[in-house]
């Protein structure tokens, strides 16, 4: 089975139960099959993972994962252990215990933003122990190196990828982001560099759409716009998410778009999302790549949807555009706001 659908994996945001059976019920909705949790901001998950669960949090990832079997959507468990690991395979076996004692069956070892230089060949060593020891449960890689940008020097001659390929064991995949952290397509040539590269299975972590890098952005646009990405050879493809409940169900609707080749055009997909059609006018500000105008039409569209519009997804995008007006009507002039929304002028 092929995994497409939502990873809670990013910094600054932790969603409610709720949230999290909402956007269960749109993975649902949208045909998708697969819920990622790995919260950066739970602390049991990433800083303090060695320490288990309180009963509270325990008892809301049982429910949880109850929840997701119920609707045939696997529940995928991320541990990160990389920033003190120390050979702590004991307090390691018990945080994988503990979610097979939830019956979680698939989990994921993270190595994911440590910022300092890994050991492929170790991180491989740390897998395969639990692969072995854990005979009924299927384990996932996130590397340290999850991109070719962040491959030393580059992706051919990474001495980490070539050792965690070499000594991983060959069932477990790998999750990639891309050509970059955030990338905007995957196209078959691309695709299959990195299988070449890593030779496992691999599955996107896709960061089209997260926004912990440039708060208070929102991207809202159709994925893989252009229609680039050859997305059949590989093992599925998941959204990282922003933390906003309502823009996040727009994303998953995006990507079912894109994955089931549903051809249904952004005017649908924006409807869809309680978007006015005065949204459509400033659309390119919420693109990836943003562009602007600066015209009077801009502004007041701007200005709509500030002051005469309301809805949920309002409330989450009220910050970004309460910035856009701001700079369209140029009252920051320092360029910063360009340079971190990745803004363009066009004429």
């Amino acid at each position: 089975m092929k995994l497409n659908g939502y990873i809670e994996g990013y910094f600054g945001k932790l969603l409610s139960w709720n949230e999290r059976e909402e956007i269960l019920q749109q993975i649902v909705d949208q045909k998708l099959n697969t819920y990622f949790y790995c919260p950066k901001e739970d602390p049991y998950h990433r800083l303090n993972w060695k320490e288990p669960y309180p009963e509270s949090i325990k008892k809301g990832l049982g429910q949880f994962s109850k929840s997701c079997r119920a609707n045939e959507v696997k529940f995928l468990f991320g541990i990160s252990p990389g920033i003190d690991f120390k050979n702590s395979y004991d307090e390691l076996f018990r945080k994988i215990s503990e979610s097979r004692q939830l019956e979680i069956l698939d989990v994921v070892i993270l190595f994911d933003d440590l910022f300092e230089e890994q050991n492929g060949e170790k991180h491989a060593e740390i897998l395969n122990r639990c692969n072995d020891k854990f005979k009924d449960i299927n384990f996932y890689c996130v590397p340290s190196e999850y991109c070719e940008q962040l491959a030393k020097p580059n992706l051919l001659e990474s001495i980490y990828l070539k050792e965690l390929s070499k000594n991983l064991d060959k069932e477990i995949p790998i999750f990639w982001t891309g050509s970059k952290v955030v990338s905007s397509s995957y196209t078959e040539e691309s695709i299959e560099s990195w299988k070449g590269a890593l030779n496992h299975k691999l599955i996107v972590w896709d960061n089209f759409y997260a926004n912990d890098y440039c708060l208070p952005k929102v991207v809202i646009e159709a994925f893989d716009a252009d229609d680039q990405s050859k997305l059949e050879s590989l093992e599925g493809i998941m959204i990282n998410g922003t933390g906003l409940l309502n823009v996040d169900k727009f994303c998953l609707e995006a990507l079912a778009n894109k994955v089931f080749h549903r051809q249904e055009e952004v005017h649908s997909l924006f409807e869809n999302a309680g978007l006015p059609e005065q949204f459509e006018k400033v659309s390119n500000l919420f693109k990836l790549d943003a562009s602007f105008t600066g015209s009077a039409e801009e502004i007041s569209a701007v200005e709509f949807l500030l002051w005469k519009w309301t809805g949920p997804i309002k409330q989450e995008i009220y910050p970004y555009l309460h910035i856009l007006r701001k700079f369209l009507k140029k009252e920051d002039s320092s360029g910063l706001l360009e340079s971190r929304f990745n803004l363009k002028k066009i004429d």
